[in-house]
């Protein structure tokens, strides 16, 4: 019994090691929903088309990526910054039904309802939001402009909302810096080396026990 209680003891704290370890190295970061299509954030120069996508009342935060380069319409800009498209029906991507997923639950046969669409902004950098008057895929955007979609949810036409994030370029935040508890001024993983250690130790101090519990009961 001495012995199978070690083995269980074991068991249970390498567990606790491989979380320890995972604690330590820290998760990944999020990846686009289209890999190798644009990059997060707002374009960081002119050369370029930064689009945001406020999902309004179907909940998430606003999505802003960029669309690196010259684009040919809003429908390329879209797709060259990453995003998952869905048109509708018969009108294909001339009509765009879902974005990145939402609404979940439209089919996308046929046009969407006006109290439930995606409506479609453009701007200019530093400016303002305006109704687009052609289609998306008519639209050439201009080098260093912003694209906009937003989704209007029990609104007509006239009352759908724009973007609520202002089209005007700022600086993308840095990538976080990796964690002190991980890593020391040298780079070597000191956290993680302290806890391996005490781990050990425990393992060390479960299996002695449980040895003399078994010499103990012989």
């Amino acid at each position: 019994m001495g012995f199978t209680h070690a083995r269980h003891w074991g068991r249970f704290l390498a567990g606790c090691a491989l979380l320890v370890t995972t604690g330590f190295g820290g998760a990944s970061p999020a990846a686009a929903t289209v890999p190798g299509k644009g990059t997060p954030g707002y374009c960081p120069d002119g050369n370029g088309v930064t689009v945001v996508v406020d999902f309004q009342g179907l909940g998430g935060d606003p999505l802003i990526r960029c669309a690196p380069g010259p684009q040919e319409n809003g429908v390329t800009a879209l797709q060259n910054a990453g995003l998952e498209l869905a048109g509708a029906g018969k009108y294909g991507l001339a009509l765009i039904c879902r974005i990145e997923g939402k609404p979940a639950d439209q089919a996308c046969t046929d046009l969407p309802p006006e109290s439930a669409s995606w409506s479609f902004w453009t701007a200019t950098n530093g400016g303002k939001w305006a109704s687009s008057q052609v289609g998306v895929q008519s639209w050439k955007p201009p080098a260093g402009s912003f694209e906009g979609w937003s989704f209007a949810i029990g609104k007509s036409y006239t009352d759908y909302p724009p973007p609520r994030t202002a089209p005007v370029r700022k600086a993308n935040a840095p990538a976080p810096a990796a964690e002190q508890s991980s890593t020391s001024d040298s780079g070597f993983p000191w956290g993680l080396v302290v806890g391996i250690v005490v781990v050990v130790l425990i393992v060390a101090a479960g299996v002695g026990t449980a040895i003399r519990r078994r010499r103990g009961a012989g």
